[in-house]
């Protein structure tokens, strides 16, 4: 039996709201998108130039949340044996080189093998920041997740708006205009390193053991279902809406321009979702609101794309913003202890992005088979009520 870490069963005792540690814990989250939201733009050339169909094209997302499942467990293990805020700066490090790697050439090996590495990272720092914000802000945790959440979010608006404009402005191809976002993570990691520094000294010797997933708890699988499917519509939607609007005439920055707005509005749910549902002290009439929402916008996205495709964006954003930062609320707020979070946060996220996997590529395979885009924002419509119904199903005084 495993003995309790104390910096990391407990929150520590000096845990007052310090700038410099939430603007680090920010800049992390910052860069746990980019890798993903820049493709999509150029995801027409790289088609073009690699060859790919629209299945191998889903894989790029895809690939990524694979990673943010897979490797989720391994993110409570390695804090355990160097510590959290040392294995923050392991995830920087990966998402920095695995994204930097993309830009060596135009190739399907440096392109898949970069996204792997840099995927591993962003799982890796995913699973590690609700224990994190459980350690530094306990009491604080939904206004802190809020904010990061809202980084997240901003990195992926900002990747998502200006990887077309970037490559134009310097005049290179799709690959060192997707690498570039490297250089971001490498600046976070710059700033992290000294800002925990004095937190990793006092952290005392790492205490490696078994790190036990709540399996048998079955308020963590509603969770673990609810972050999967949440996921999953968001990263379908990051996927395709671009490609939707390319296909129906649109250019590349265009489209590039309404995925930023999708992701621009996300912003404003993620900060003031949480803090709402905190103040009203039950979070489930705030996840019928959102999820509700982003359901009915990718239904008009099937239905009349082009009636307001703006505002359809908009909203959707709203609604997948607000949702997306209520899953992440319920990880550290059904947890008693940072170790607790850790614990449900690798499962949630093992299990729930290999679900939300399945949408970039779901959706890629049913564009293939039907040749238009009405069935597969029908069909994530179909999901968004089945998320519905598991977020609703998860009542505020429950415990893992």
């Amino acid at each position: 039996m495993t003995t309790p870490r104390p910096d990391l069963d407990a929150p520590p005792a000096a845990t007052g709201a310090r700038w410099p540690q939430l603007v680090v814990l920010v800049a992390v989250a910052l860069n746990l998108r980019p890798t993903l939201a820049s493709v999509p733009p150029v995801l027409d050339a790289i088609q073009a130039d690699l060859g790919l169909s629209a299945t191998g094209a889903g894989l790029l997302t895809a690939l990524p949340v694979v990673c943010m499942g897979v490797f989720a467990p391994v993110g409570a293990a390695l804090a355990r044996r160097v510590g959290r805020e040392a294995a923050v700066a392991c995830a920087l490090a990966l998402v920095a080189a695995g994204t930097l790697v993309r830009g060596l050439e135009a190739s399907a090996l440096t392109l898949y093998g970069g996204t792997l590495v840099a995927g591993i990272g962003i799982a890796l720092g995913g699973a590690l920041l609700p224990g994190v914000v459980k350690a530094w802000f306990p009491a604080r945790a939904g206004t802190v997740t809020g904010l990061y959440t809202a980084g997240l979010v901003t990195g992926a608006m900002v990747a998502a708006a200006a990887t077309v404009p970037l490559m134009q402005a310097f005049g290179v191809g799709w690959p060192a205009a997707i690498a570039a976002w490297g250089l971001l993570a490498a600046a976070a990691l710059a700033a992290w390193v000294p800002v925990t520094r004095r937190l990793r000294a006092a952290a005392g010797p790492a205490t490696p053991g078994r790190v036990r997933l709540p399996w048998g708890s079955g308020v963590a699988w509603r969770v673990t279902l609810y972050m999967g499917s949440q996921s999953l519509l968001y990263y379908a939607s990051l996927t395709w809406l671009s490609p939707l609007f390319v296909s129906a005439g649109w250019t590349a920055g265009r489209a590039g321009l309404l995925l930023g707005l999708f992701s621009f509005t996300q912003i404003f749910s993620a900060l003031a979702v949480p803090a709402l549902a905190d103040r009203s002290g039950d979070h489930r009439p705030w996840v019928a609101a959102c999820v509700g929402l982003a359901t009915a916008m990718l239904a008009a996205f099937a239905l009349v794309p082009t009636a307001a495709p703006w505002l359809w964006a908009a909203l959707l954003g709203l609604g997948v913003g607000g949702m997306f930062a209520l899953a992440l609320t319920l990880l550290v707020k059904l947890a008693s202890t940072p170790a607790a979070a850790a614990r449900l946060s690798g499962m949630a996220l093992l299990v729930g992005y290999l679900l939300a996997a399945t949408g970039p590529v779901l959706a890629g395979a049913l564009f293939d088979a039907v040749g238009n885009y009405r069935v597969p924002f029908l069909v994530l419509a179909a999901i968004g009520v089945a998320t519905l119904a598991l977020g609703v199903s998860v009542r505020p005084s429950e415990r893992v």
